[in-house]
């Protein structure tokens, strides 16, 4: 069973949804994108579910869905938990016991006590989306700057993302060091881990907190794949989740495994999972429906030397998606060597233009794509203004 959001979504999603005869249920008003997909009511879909059910769902505004229809389901449950990173960290206490993290209401950072926050940190909505609204705060003479970037960010973003964002409650916690990566998979019905995905994160700075590109190749996967597989097993020690997917966002400190946040009930966002098709084969949706898992070792043994990765391209924050008047995909298509598909976003409550999925043979596309500057490729709709004698 899915919930699903169709502002942005993946067609190897609907391909597959229809193929595997999947119980859906959207949110909002139903598209002509979801003709032939097995859409059921509010009554049908939730009298359905039951604690063995394999939900999905492919947007984080989706569970507002089951927190008004199941609030009493495991699914439910399990998903508050892990949304609200102060809770996570919590519950992570017996893996991290020196992890330090502290969460304060939004209105209170300013006359926090400096003294007591070990710097390097980083800063961020208890319960958010994306990157919105994470800052990395290096010393105590960059608090306050950060804290007003965060209040501008929040004052922005609140309106678009109000139902996956809680500026209110805000998370300070130790700055992790280290390579960063995000892994699709699920838990069965036994409560196994199963790795679906392998994803590495790309900054171009230690300050960027950005989504832009993320990369994946056989060198990524050999790299983290058994550190990753010892990590789930562990967590599900803390969270006994059976027939639950789970998008995992780790670094590697030399050797341990640190989770930055983990996303219930769903793979990467906006449809980015699908960068692991086109690597390797990859369709995590088949794969966690029919109760599967991705035979690594003949993948790695197929794979060619090829960097595979997705870019997602956004609206500047300080750009008012209002004043927009288009976007020159053609000319964007352009800076890339190869391109694997092209998806160009419309969505009313998200500043993703494109999401582009790639690949590279070796890692300079990737950095020069980082570095772009994406304004090139808005059009501002032209103001007019009236002067004093414009009606004479």
């Amino acid at each position: 069973m899915i919930l699903i959001n169709d502002q942005i979504i993946s067609p190897i999603l609907l391909a597959s949804l229809q193929e595997l005869d999947i119980p859906v249920l959207v949110q909002g008003n139903p598209s002509n994108s979801l003709n032939g997909l097995k859409t059921l009511d509010e009554t049908e879909f939730f009298g359905l579910m039951n604690e063995q059910t394999k939900l999905l769902t492919n947007s984080e505004s989706c569970l507002k869905l089951l927190e008004s229809y199941a609030p009493d389901s495991v699914q439910n449950r399990w998903s508050k938990q892990l949304k609200d990173k102060g809770l996570f960290r919590s519950a992570l206490k017996k893996m991290y016991p020196d992890y330090f993290y502290k969460v304060a209401d939004r209105n209170e950072l300013y006359s926090h006590s400096i003294d007591e926050i070990p710097f390097p940190v980083v800063i961020k909505p208890s319960k958010g989306y994306s990157s919105v609204g994470v800052y990395k705060v290096k010393s105590a003479n960059e608090w306050e700057a950060a804290l007003r970037q965060l209040e501008t960010e929040l004052f922005v973003a609140e309106n678009m993302y109000q139902s996956v964002i809680d500026g209110e409650s805000i998370l300070i916690e130790k700055w992790i060091f280290g390579e960063e990566y995000a892994i699709d998979g699920y838990y069965d019905h036994s409560g196994h881990p199963v790795i679906l995905n392998v994803f590495k994160r790309l900054f171009k700075d230690e300050y960027d907190t950005s989504d832009r590109i993320y990369y994946t190749s056989k060198q990524v996967i050999a790299e983290i794949y058994d550190d990753i597989l010892a990590f789930m097993h562990q967590f599900q020690e803390i969270y006994p989740l059976k027939n639950f997917p789970i998008h995992f966002e780790i670094r590697k400190n030399n050797d341990s495994i640190i989770p930055i946040e983990v996303n219930p009930l769903r793979f990467a966002g906006a449809g980015t999972t699908d960068l692991g098709f086109y690597a390797y084969g990859c369709n995590v949706y088949e794969h966690y429906f029919r109760g599967t898992c991705p035979d690594w070792n003949r993948t790695l043994q197929h794979m060619d030397d090829h960097i595979y990765s997705f870019l997602c391209a956004e609206i500047p924050m300080h750009i008012s998606q209002s004043l927009i008047q288009s976007i020159n995909h053609p000319l964007f298509q352009k800076q890339f060597d190869h391109i694997l598909e092209y998806r160009p976003i419309q969505a009313a409550n998200d500043r993703t233009f494109a999401i582009v999925f790639f690949k590279s043979k070796t890692m300079d596309e990737l950095y020069r794509l980082l570095r772009l500057d994406l304004q090139a490729f808005i059009h501002r709709k032209e103001l007019q203004y009236l002067g004093e004698g414009a009606k004479e």
